[in-house]
């Protein structure tokens, strides 16, 4: 897996950055390098890396921003992503979370945490990407409302919509908030959501109603 794997780093430090493409190269991994967010944006334009680490503070553009414009892309929007960074306070950490990136590494960098953090984070991309490319049907990137027939309400949101494939491709709270990059509270109040807008009691019915939805649209 590793051979076959390309990693981007996102760093102005030249130090750490050229540390990180000789300790990554040396375990087999192909790797992209840029010094600044905007930088990256031009890269991932022509590349399409597995997996992202990104430090926080840097000119131009910050790591924040930077994922959050990694996000926006629907090409991107699975690709694992691992802050780097020398800020420690709780509330950095918490917010970088929030944003939905993958894990948030502390400098100086722990060499052997790194490289678990980074095959963990792989290994977990390749099982959401083999299901998705098995579901294909589920993940249409047109209207997501055209999948269901009319029993669906009009009144389920984009993300609720996002929420109820997954729930139909079997997927848990904790599956669907990895793959959708939102903190585990928030799958929960989607998932209730869903439930209020169907009118059922559970998963299980809300599932079942999405299925028969979708066998409507099928015979119409």
């Amino acid at each position: 897996m590793v051979e076959s794997c390309t990693i981007l780093i996102v760093d102005d430090e030249q130090t750490i950055r050229e540390s990180l493409i000789d300790i990554l190269t040396l375990e087999g991994f192909r790797v992209l390098a840029a010094t600044n967010g905007l930088e990256a944006i031009e890269l991932l334009r022509e590349h399409q890396p597995d997996l992202i680490l990104a430090d926080i503070m840097m000119p131009e553009m910050n790591g924040y921003q930077f994922y959050q414009r990694v996000r926006q892309s629907q090409d991107c929007l699975l690709i694992p992503f691992i802050f780097l960074s020398a800020k420690g306070e709780a509330e950095d950490i918490r917010f970088g979370k929030e944003l939905g990136a993958d894990d948030y590494l502390m400098k100086p960098i722990n060499m052997e945490d790194l490289i678990s953090a980074i095959l963990g984070k792989l290994k977990r991309f390749e099982e959401l990407t083999l299901t998705q490319n098995g579901n294909a049907g589920l993940w249409d990137n047109g209207k997501l409302s055209d999948t269901f027939g009319s029993e669906l309400p009009e009144a389920l949101t984009r993300r609720e919509l996002e929420v109820l494939r997954l729930m139909m491709l079997g997927m848990t709270n904790l599956d669907i908030a990895e793959v959708i990059f939102v903190e585990l509270s928030t799958v929960k109040t989607h998932v209730s959501n869903i439930l209020s807008k169907l009118g059922v009691s559970n998963r299980v019915e809300a599932v079942a109603l999405a299925m028969r939805s979708m066998l409507d649209v099928d015979e119409a």
